[in-house]
């Protein structure tokens, strides 16, 4: 929304940024030279223009600029250039070696490929008008845009002839599920924390002694109160009055403009006849009209004598036919009959055609009475628009030639100063944690010069201007609000040291041969007796099942005793016994399910070890300056 306001100000309009490359970090062959490069890169003496890479490395500064809430650092934006130039060399390469190969695609198949763009596609079918309407909106014309989706094709026949190709041995599977789908018998004793901490005492001399040497641990953190005036959309529709009758004549200009919303979504089953223009055709059409007139089966004419091949075999079914899926004088024809009835002739560029309607299926829809109460919200809301932007755009200005109030622009335009408290560097709560407004709270115009913001847009219809009413630097919290924490640390720590202890003691008893029941049982331990477990099993604690298979696996009878450490408790435990999986044990489907997982792995190995022995063999310079 701020946008139309941005608009106003400065009176022109944001490009559009395209295309979204991954990144990859490695570099070659990068010319430092400060000379201006009208390419991004040449590769094998084949320049790779630089437009387009400029367009993905902005678009993926814009994404990093979104996750760093601000300027991307210059160390990140450099490695981000490096990849994004990387990865139109390697597409460069690609496009080589397909040349060179000598791989082709054909009409038919660049036809195939083309039709299958849901983009291009009018009710699941290919439209030529919605191809080329798609085309001259992105740009292209039909010829561009074949040549690239026919070289993106012939691309991807080298990608696939790699991809396909690549193949996992049964003994490579094997060796797979022997390591992966192991089983491994383990029991183990704990020694849950929250029971060790029974008997700990600690004094106040320790809390003083932790809280002294805490440090910045025990600052609050620093924050700001900010002072705000406000232009909300919803609250200026709350004062928009509105008449009846304006209510319907917007009732009746939205169903005009969203006929479905409003009237609902129709489609018709319809069947038609098909005689292609020629000399004769009307009659031909005519003749075919008197006999079903005079009772005979329409399927069965159409059958018959229908030109249309492709419905004729279903006695001239075309389905279900909605809005936009025909022909306009087909479609005019269709939407103005009765439901069963049979039309006179109608011309079309194909020819004339006999349509038959079999049925009308209506769905959605409202009245007036139904929307009002949705239709008054929005009515209210288009009314206060052109209110919401005025103002906010009186905002702006104000707040810029008065950087140092907001007084004078309050005064101005009748709008409330807000304060919003307890803004941190981190958020807060309510409007304290909304991401722009904190940005903008902490920016260098507003927090270090004490100016006034530029206007903020806080959400859609929401806007602001700012200013710091009040610093907070960070201060000691007193002892008496954080003892109880320091306490509470102080005897975790204690009892995960107790821990510690008694769990190397029985690691120690178990390695000399002692049973685990009688060691847990004599340091009141809880303990689980032999169970089978296998990799990143959920039925046991995670500590339990990392453990168990990190340890070395059992020789002969001698059991593996290990242990972990955990969140809330410790343990020792035993490796009985180490099943290695096998294939047999698996379903046809995990199996199948299994070799598709390794062999996908394998095929990308391979398509990266392809990709880099291009690079290793190509002659590529890369300008990086020709994108700063």
């Amino acid at each position: 929304m701020l946008q139309k306001i941005r608009e106003k100000i400065t009176g022109w309009v944001a490009w559009t940024i395209v295309a979204v490359i991954g990144l990859v970090f490695a570099v070659w062959g990068i010319d430092l030279s400060f000379t201006p490069r009208p390419v991004a890169a040449k590769v094998n003496g084949e320049e790779v223009p630089v437009e387009p890479v400029r367009r993905a490395y902005q678009e993926q500064v814009s994404r990093f600029q979104e996750a760093f809430r601000g300027d991307v650092p210059e160390e990140l934006a450099s490695e981000i250039r490096r990849g994004v130039i990387e990865q139109f060399v390697r597409r460069e390469l690609l496009r080589q070696r397909v040349d060179k190969d000598r791989y082709r695609v054909g009409d038919e198949e660049l036809t195939r490929h083309i039709q299958s763009f849901e983009v291009f596609q009018v009710g699941g079918r290919f439209s030529m008008d919605a191809y080329r309407a798609a085309l001259a909106g992105a740009g292209y014309t039909p010829a561009l845009f074949e040549a690239e989706q026919r070289r993106a094709l012939a691309v991807q026949q080298i990608q696939d002839a790699i991809v396909y190709s690549s193949f996992v041995t049964p003994d490579e599977l094997e060796r797979r599920v022997a390591l992966e789908r192991e089983l491994r018998e383990v029991e183990w004793l704990s020694l849950p924390l929250e029971r060790l901490k029974a008997g700990i005492e600690i004094t106040p001399e320790e809390i003083e002694a932790a809280y002294q040497a805490g440090g910045e641990r025990w600052l609050t953190p620093e924050s700001v109160d900010v002072a705000l005036i406000e232009v909300r959309l919803d609250r200026l529709a709350e004062g928009v009055a509105v008449d009846e009758d304006e209510l319907r004549a917007f009732y009746e200009m939205e169903s005009r403009r969203e006929p479905e919303r409003f009237a609902g979504r129709e489609r018709r089953k319809a069947a038609h006849i098909l005689v292609r223009a020629g000399d004769d055709a009307r009659e031909r059409i005519d003749a075919l009209r008197a006999r079903i007139e005079a009772g005979e089966d329409f399927a069965a004419v159409a059958s018959e004598a229908s030109e249309d091949r492709g419905s004729a075999a279903a006695g001239g079914d075309l389905g279900w036919v909605e809005p936009g899926m025909m022909v306009p004088a087909f479609e005019q024809a269709l939407f103005a009959m009765a439901e069963g009835a049979l039309s006179e002739p109608v011309r079309s560029e194909f020819g004339w055609h006999l349509i038959k309607l079999d049925a009308i299926e209506r769905s959605g829809g409202a009245s007036f009475e139904e929307a009002r109460a949705e239709l008054l919200v929005e009515f209210a809301r288009r009314r206060a628009e052109d209110r919401f932007y005025d103002d906010a755009e009186a905002l702006a200005q104000l707040a810029f030639e008065n950087a140092d109030s907001l007084e004078p622009a309050a005064r101005e335009l009748g709008y409330q100063i807000r304060t919003v408290e307890g803004v941190t560097r981190q958020g807060g709560a309510g409007l304290a944690g909304n991401r722009a407004l904190v940005d903008a709270a902490w920016s260098e115009a507003v927090f270090e010069r004490r100016e006034n913001s530029n206007l903020v847009e806080l959400d859609d219809g929401h806007a602001a201007v700012l200013r710091i009413a009040a610093h907070h630097p960070p201060e000691l919290r007193p002892l008496q609000e954080v003892a109880a924490q320091i306490e509470a640390e102080l005897e975790r720590t204690r009892a995960a040291e107790r821990a510690r202890a008694l769990a190397a003691e029985a690691k120690t008893r178990l390695e000399a041969g002692e049973s685990l029941a009688e060691v847990a049982e004599s340091l009141s331990a809880d303990h689980v007796a032999g169970l089978t477990v296998v990799r990143n099993d959920v039925t046991v604690p995670p500590e339990v099942a990392r453990a168990a298979f990190a340890a070395a696996r059992p020789a002969g009878d001698a059991a593996v005793v290990a242990g972990a450490e955990g969140a809330n408790a410790h343990f020792v435990l035993r490796v009985l016994s180490a099943t290695p999986g096998g294939l047999d044990l698996l379903r046809t489907d995990e199996r199948v399910e299994l070799n598709d997982e390794v062999r996908a792995k394998r095929a990308s190995q391979e398509l990266q070890a392809y990709l880099e022995s291009l690079r290793e063999g190509a002659k590529v310079t890369i300008f990086e300056r020709a994108l700063q």
